[in-house]
Formats: structure tokens, C-alpha cells, sequence
């Protein structure tokens, strides 16, 4: 059969429906999805129904232009569209406004996945806008905000009935009269919590996780020198991590269904060695009882090390008397030797008379 006159020349996907244009503009990022509107006059105005936005300071040269294409994003995109996913990643210091004005529009626009990591010129009075702790769509937030002098606040409590994944980076917490910080009684459905270098506003004594359908929750180091409590009110816990420097002593209650606890510290040359192996210890004590899976670091091998070679410190390691496979993740920076992690497994064999142990080499 023979080809007719230019159809060699045609242009077959602009013939395509918008929704598998749009679903080919998903895969790029929004820079590249906005500059397909000069390829012709059927590509002009397709990138309005993006329902996906991506905001990278690192695919321009300037923040000037970065500030500017957020902006014209904003005004321009289709408003009768709803977002599925909404990020904002900005390499140096973001204006409050400019934050402000994506948090608003992201809420306004029933954003479900949002996420936010940049650097804020900070204003003392400054707060982020309220919208985002009350949106009714989110099912999935992650908030890292660093801001110099003073940590971003958040209010006492998150309303956020549909969220299902929280991750919080470079927060402060907010008390109630009590003293006590308890932001996540309100999140119904929230499954995965992250928090890390998170602190405590200074008239809070201590951060209660209190949430019945948590089943993954990672705690990471913090700024604030002063250590607070941190108490663990999630009955279906499943999954623990913990990671970076220790300095905050911890209780639970009920962790029947935790099956794994994964540790990853570190003792920082600015550290209160002591306090490091002590805190440790009583992590260890809360989850003995339940652990079946337990992953340690090299870091953390390095930490038990010392903490062995301390008779008052050997007598407080409990026994995990459940614990079936005990993984050691062994990265190739290393400096332990592998005569200490054999003494080592042979003390922790000791403590968990049911478990296996398996070695990880980590890149």
C-alpha cells in the first residue's frame, strides 16, 4: 500500500485525546511540560491541566526565574482543576509570600500529595499559613522548612483526617497547658510517621505520639540540646526506626504487634557519651519484650562496643526473648574490626537465645 502525499509529516500526537497528552506530560517536569505549549497551537494551552506540579529550583539558573515561573504557574494554571500532587524544592532561601502563596493555592485546589523542602529568610513573626494543618484532601505531607534562627512552628494539634503518610523535618512543637505536645491524635488515618530534627517549643516537657492506626514510625536526632521525653502511645506499631544521636529518653505501652525495630545512631564529638549509651538502653528496654526483627548499623555496633565494655551498662541490656533474625548492616567505612562485631553478636546471641543472624554489606 502506498503511503500518501505528507502523511510521513503528520503529526500524530497531537491527534492524540488530551488525557494521553497529559498522561505523557506526568513523566517530564513542569519546566519541560510548560515549554511543549510552543510545539504548536493543539500543545498551547494543554500544560493548564497538569495535575501534577513540580517546582525545582535546580532546573533553572537563577531564583529570579524560579520565583517568576512559580508565580505564573499559579495565575495561569487551569482553576477548575483539581492537584493531585503539588512539590516545592528550593536550593537557598524561599520568600515567606512566595511559600504562602503555594501552600494557599495547593489547599485551595484539593491538593492530595504535597511536599515542601526548602530554606526560609525567616521573619520573627512569621508562621506557616494555617490552611495546611486543617486541608481535607492530603493523604500524603512532607514538611521541611529550615529556617534560621528560629525552627518553624506548628500548632498543638494537626487536623488532617485523611492523611495517611506525615514526614516533618526542621519543626518545633507547640504545648498545650499541660505541657505536653501531642499534634497527632487528630490524624485518624495516618499509617507512616517521620520525625526528624524536630523540637520542642520551649514550654513543652514532652512529645507524645499518640495515635491508634500508626503502624511505621521513624524517630531521627534533633537540634534542640535540651532533652525532652518522648512517650509512644501507638498500639499498632509494627515498625520502629530510629536514627542519628540519641538524647531523649522514651516509654511506651502496648507495642504487641511491633515486629521490627530498626537502629541507625550515631555519638557525635559534641555528645554526652553517657547520656548516648544510657538512652540507648532504655530504647532498647521498651521494645524487648516485642522485637522479632532488629536491624543495627555499624554506628550503632560501634556505640554497643563501648557500652559493653561498662558492667552497670551490661546489667540494664535487656533480653529479646521474641527476637527471631537480628541483621547487622555493615557499611564499608567502617573502622570496626570484625573481632568486636563477633564479641559483639556473641552478647546480643546471648540476650535472644530464638535468633538468627544475617550480615548486610551497605555501599
Amino acid at each position: 500500500m502506498e503511503m500518501e502525499v505528507g502523511e510521513e509529516n503528520k503529526d500524530r500526537f497531537s491527534d492524540l485525546p488530551d488525557c494521553v497528552l497529559l498522561r505523557i506530560l506526568k513523566f517530564m517536569n513542569t519546566k519541560h511540560a510548560v515549554q511543549t505549549c510552543v510545539l504548536s497551537t493543539r500543545w498551547t494551552n494543554l500544560w493548564k491541566s497538569l495535575t501534577n506540579l513540580d517546582f525545582n529550583s535546580h532546573d533553572f539558573i537563577s531564583l529570579y526565574y524560579f520565583n517568576n515561573f512559580v508565580y505564573q504557574i499559579l495565575s495561569r494554571r487551569d482553576d477548575s482543576i483539581s492537584l493531585r500532587g503539588l512539590d516545592l524544592r528550593r536550593r537557598g532561601c524561599i520568600d515567606p509570600e512566595l511559600l504562602d502563596r503555594v501552600m494557599t493555592y495547593g489547599v485551595s485546589h484539593n491538593v492530595r500529595k504535597f511536599r515542601v523542602e526548602v530554606n526560609l529568610y525567616f521573619k520573627h513573626d512569621f508562621k506557616l499559613h494555617p490552611c495546611i494543618f486543617s486541608c481535607q484532601t492530603l493523604t500524603y505531607l512532607k514538611l521541611s522548612v529550615w529556617a534560621v534562627p528560629s525552627m518553624t512552628e506548628l500548632p498543638t494539634s494537626l487536623q488532617l483526617p485523611v492523611l495517611k503518610s506525615l514526614h516533618l523535618e526542621h519543626v518545633t512543637f507547640s504545648a498545650n497547658d499541660d505541657g505536653c505536645a501531642e499534634p497527632f491524635s487528630n490524624c485518624h488515618m495516618l499509617k507512616n510517621l517521620v520525625l526528624d530534627r524536630c523540637n520542642l517549643h520551649c514550654n513543652a516537657k514532652f512529645l507524645t505520639v499518640s495515635n491508634s492506626s500508626i503502624s511505621c514510625l521513624t524517630i531521627g536526632s534533633t537540634i534542640q540540646e535540651v532533652a525532652y521525653k518522648i512517650v509512644i502511645s501507638t498500639p499498632n506499631l509494627s515498625s520502629l526506626t530510629v536514627m542519628r544521636d540519641l538524647i531523649h529518653d522514651v516509654s511506651a505501652c502496648n507495642l504487641c504487634f511491633l515486629e521490627e525495630v530498626n537502629i541507625d545512631v550515631e555519638a557525635y564529638f559534641h555528645t554526652n557519651l553517657e547520656r548516648t549509651y544510657s538512652v540507648l538502653i532504655s530504647w532498647l528496654q521498651v521494645f524487648a519484650n516485642y522485637v522479632q526483627t532488629m536491624t543495627l548499623s555499624s554506628s550503632t555496633l560501634n556505640i554497643l562496643n563501648v557500652l559493653l565494655t561498662t558492667d552497670s551498662m551490661i546489667s540494664q541490656f535487656p533480653c529479646c526473648a521474641r527476637l527471631k533474625l537480628l541483621k547487622l548492616e555493615m557499611k564499608s567505612s567502617s573502622s570496626i574490626s570484625d573481632e568486636v562485631v563477633s564479641r559483639i553478636v556473641k552478647f546480643l546471641l546471648q540476650k535472644s537465645p530464638l535468633a538468627k543472624v544475617d550480615m548486610i554489606d551497605c555501599e
